[in-house]
């Protein structure tokens, strides 16, 4: 009888914000999760570095067996490109996220656009092409989703080291000039910034006067570039991730993992159906799943805790439920479950007298996997409860989650 594995990934439910002294994660009704915590090993796991951008692809790169180091492409959208049906970077182009938002007297104040939906984005980033494609031909925004977009510059022969983009997430209530929103290290990149901040200026002026009235572009990247998962990873069995998010599909694409799109990247995400999904995989053979969902990331960000602590307990109800119960049923095949944010994702950007803590941190995040082979003494699955665990006081680095979980096996001669 084959094992099987399951990673489920609650995109930033790790949280620094503690009400009466708990976190979204102690306060949320999550038994499911608990009940890995109480069957299974328990610890903390370290997986965003100081010297990256604190964002998801780090994080789930090393998380999938990637380093970072060696994989990240200098930022997300060349990974979202890939979601994409031909599109292509070549060498010399680069690719970057941009969010449609809302501008206020100066102001950002919506990095979303407040939830602009694909229905309305696509006539914008269409009207957008039409009018600027002669002036600004080296120029290609392409829409992913909701407000999310890629925009594509050919040719601009920069590094996106040299280039300087805020993000928007992070920039609530901030002033901004679309004239000089983007910023360059040096010469060449101040020159190329400046075109770019002319296109920006463009759009806006096409943008008015709705309430979606600017392309903020953010993460610049140079094209992604995997080694094959099976390779990688030293596993053989069929795999597949379960989400909505196009970094995650352009992953699958360059790492040579199937996808399957379930839901949206909003709190109001199928929840039932990636369960469902799940558990569909398990039976028609997969032997390890990931299912990741964008929910509590996305209501971090919106600046709704209740939401929050709602999508933590969705998720454990109709995610990781119906998992305990497969193997429950099956406990023969049961190779490994696992539960564990990629990265915290602060309901508030906390100020303290030490630091400002940012939406989102490297905090080492908790995490429990049940393979009815190990356990600790851990009762509850939370960041501060995980920390009486088995590795719960020296994070292990995220690019041992594989072999932690079981999937990784240093002997697996490839075919």
């Amino acid at each position: 009888m084959k094992k099987k594995y399951v990673l489920v990934i609650p995109d930033g439910a790790a949280d620094a914000y503690r009400c009466s002294g708990k976190s979204p994660l102690g306060v949320a009704q999550i038994q499911y999760s608990d009940f890995i915590a109480r069957e299974g090993v328990t610890g903390l796991m370290q997986t965003l570095y100081s010297d990256l951008p604190k964002e998801s692809l780090v994080a789930q790169l090393g998380m999938l067996g990637w380093d970072p180091h060696v994989y990240y492409p200098s930022g997300r959208a060349s990974a979202e490109l890939l979601a994409l049906d031909n599109i292509h970077l070549e060498a010399g182009d680069l690719a970057f996220r941009a969010n449609f938002v809302r501008m206020k007297s100066g102001l950002l104040a919506s990095y979303n656009a407040d939830y602009i939906t694909s229905e309305q984005s696509r006539p914008l980033v269409q009207r957008i092409n039409e009018a600027l494609s002669r002036d600004f031909p080296d120029f290609e925004l392409y829409h992913n989703s909701d407000f999310r977009n890629c925009l594509v510059v050919r040719g601009i022969g920069v590094r996106p080291e040299d280039l300087h983009c805020p993000e928007p997430h992070e920039s609530h209530g901030l002033p901004f000039d679309v004239e000089c929103l983007i910023s360059g290290k040096d010469e060449k990149s101040q020159t190329k910034a400046r075109r770019l901040n002319h296109y920006l200026a463009c759009a806006a002026k096409l943008l008015e006067p709705g309430p979606t009235n600017m392309i903020f572009p953010w993460s610049p990247s140079r094209p992604l570039r995997l080694i094959d998962f099976k390779e990688n990873a030293g596993f053989g069995g069929k795999t597949a991730i379960v989400g909505c998010m196009d970094f995650l599909h352009g992953v699958t694409k360059a790492g040579g993992l199937d996808f399957f799109k379930v839901g949206n990247g909003r709190p109001d995400t199928d929840y039932q159906g990636k369960g469902a999904r799940l558990i569909e995989l398990l039976l028609q053979g997969y032997e390890f799943v990931i299912c990741h969902i964008n929910a509590p990331d996305e209501a971090s960000h919106m600046g709704d805790l209740a939401l929050k602590i709602r999508s933590l307990e969705l998720v454990d109800y109709f995610v990781l439920r119906p998992v305990v119960e497969y193997f429950q049923a099956h406990s023969e095949e049961l190779g490994g479950v696992m539960i564990v944010p990629d990265h915290y994702s602060n309901h508030a950007a906390v100020s303290t007298s030490q630091k400002r803590i940012a939406s989102h941190s490297d905090h080492p995040v908790p995490f429990a996997i049940w393979n009815q082979r190990e356990r600790d003494s851990v009762q509850a699955f939370s960041e501060d409860d995980v920390v009486a665990g088995k590795y719960g006081q020296a994070p292990v680095n995220h690019l041992e989650l594989l072999r932690m979980l079981g999937v990784k096996q240093s002997s697996y001669a490839y075919a």
